[in-house]
């Protein structure tokens, strides 16, 4: 465990790693460092020819480099002595800052999921971030940096048991149940990704040059903006695992970024079943799930939206059964559907209208769709904020509509397509009808603005 701070005024805080300053800022070093190569390396080596440098010379500037580095270290020490983490009775605090004095915190009856971090160059170092995940907006975030990774798994273990629910008994060594997904293999994360459509419109869209007059020039803008959505799927389902432990499930994934993610079960409002056209020869699924607080897929910090990434059916199925509130066979029975696309509506997708149903039950709604890439979606009817019934001209002329839920956001929407005017309706009205979450009390002498956002707060903050 780390030692408490003896600095004065950060009395009570436990104290980070001694390279903590320099892990945060070692992106940046490493681009400069980059610049300096390409930009400087032949002409220093150029000069060195010309001006006939020695090796006491070179000595000389190894000596500097070395000063240079020291002096560096030393001033960080600076704002290593100024930083720490405290975890309370009621709240976890985290602060840094020398000229300016940073403190968030985030109290534990707000804070949704834990996360144990290891990036790349903290990673050499055998060290870790502790990433707390707070209800509100995207940048309510708090993130304990860095720290051994022992001590890292041991605060989120702690902050874990500290926040209620079946995680308020977990011991700090405790182990997870058996595996719901199992590691998954490299080679089928490797295929996954490469049978999925952007990997393959990247890769025809670099080989265009070959057979046409267009230019590179054209090219790469295109293929590097579809390199990190590639990567990020390489990224997220390597050696991917999920564990389910009381009411909130543990992943385990990442190549460059290794991480340990909690997902509790209370913030997940739908989940996704989806196969990918190519995905078929094998008989892969994916299971995304939108989560309160979690937004898009893309956004990279608050970790992965999806608790299978590339699987078996029999694993999509396992996990449909953990989420609930319907089975994996109750989501997945077209024959029990109350509602299905008329016959009419092969004018508007007549490829898979007869696989578009819709099943409304006490707590949820479920949905399926398409034909070539299939998907089965399941929403808590609680968590649905707004309906719209929407009708284009050409669904007017046909007497079908959509119905739209409004959810929170994340990597994917809901919406039961083209159904009878009168069934959409009638689904409108049904759901109307829903039982709503109940409301939280607040307490009556906090302040209104942070109710709403719900997010940590910020103390003479820069």
């Amino acid at each position: 465990m780390s030692r408490l701070h003896t600095t004065p005024g950060m009395e009570g805080y436990r104290q980070v790693h001694r390279l903590t300053p320099l892990l945060r800022v070692w992106t940046f070093a490493l681009a400069l460092a980059t610049i300096a190569l390409f930009n400087f390396t032949m002409p220093i080596y150029h000069w060195a020819q010309r001006e006939n440098v020695g090796v006491s010379d070179i000595a000389w500037a190894a000596g500097g480099v070395v000063a240079a580095l020291a002096v560096i270290f030393a001033v960080s020490q600076i704002w290593w002595r100024r930083s720490g983490f405290k975890i309370g009775e009621d709240e976890v605090e985290v602060r840094r800052g020398v000229l300016t004095n940073q403190v968030r915190a985030a109290r534990f009856d707000r804070i949704q999921a834990v996360d144990v971090i290891e990036s790349f160059a903290p990673r050499l170092f055998g060290l870790a971030s502790v990433r707390i995940e707070a209800a509100g907006n995207s940048q309510s975030a708090i993130d304990i940096t860095y720290l051994p990774h022992d001590e890292a798994e041991e605060v989120r273990a702690q902050l874990l048991r500290r926040i209620g629910g079946a995680q308020k008994q977990l011991p700090i060594d405790a182990t997870f149940g058996p595996h719901l997904v199992p590691p998954v293999p490299i080679h089928r994360s490797l295929i996954g990704t490469a049978l999925q459509m952007s990997t393959l419109f990247t890769i025809a869209w670099a080989v265009v040059p070959i057979w046409t007059d267009l230019s590179a020039a054209a090219i790469i803008p295109v293929v590097v903006g579809f390199l990190p959505r590639i990567w990020r799927t390489i990224d997220q389902s390597w050696r991917f695992t999920c564990t389910k432990e009381g009411e909130m499930f543990h992943l385990t994934y990442g190549l460059a970024n290794r991480r340990r993610q909690a997902v509790p079960r209370s913030r997940i409002h739908a989940v996704q079943l989806r196969q990918p056209i190519f995905w078929r020869l094998f008989g892969w699924w994916t299971v995304s799930v939108l989560v309160a607080g979690y937004g898009s897929e893309r956004n990279q910090a608050t970790g992965t939206s999806k608790l299978l990434p590339v699987g078996t059916w029999e694993q999509a199925m396992a996990v449909a059964d953990a989420i609930g509130p319907l089975t994996g066979s109750d989501l997945t029975d077209l024959s029990t559907a109350d509602y299905c696309s008329p016959r009419n509506a092969r004018w508007i997708s007549p490829i898979d209208w007869k696989r578009q149903t819709v099943k409304v039950r006490d707590g949820a709604v479920a949905v399926t769709a398409g034909r070539l890439g299939r998907w089965y979606q399941m929403v808590e009817t609680p968590h649905i904020q707004e309906l719209a019934f929407e009708q284009g001209p050409l669904q007017r002329s046909l007497g079908l509509a959509n119905v739209d839920l409004d959810l929170v956001p994340g990597p994917f929407s809901v919406s039961l397509r083209d159904v009878g005017e009168g069934q959409a309706r009638e689904i409108v009205d049904k759901l109307r009808a829903r039982k709503l979450p109940p409301m939280q009390v607040t307490d009556p002498l906090s302040d209104p603005a942070d109710e709403a956002e719900l997010a940590p707060r910020l103390v003479n903050g820069d």
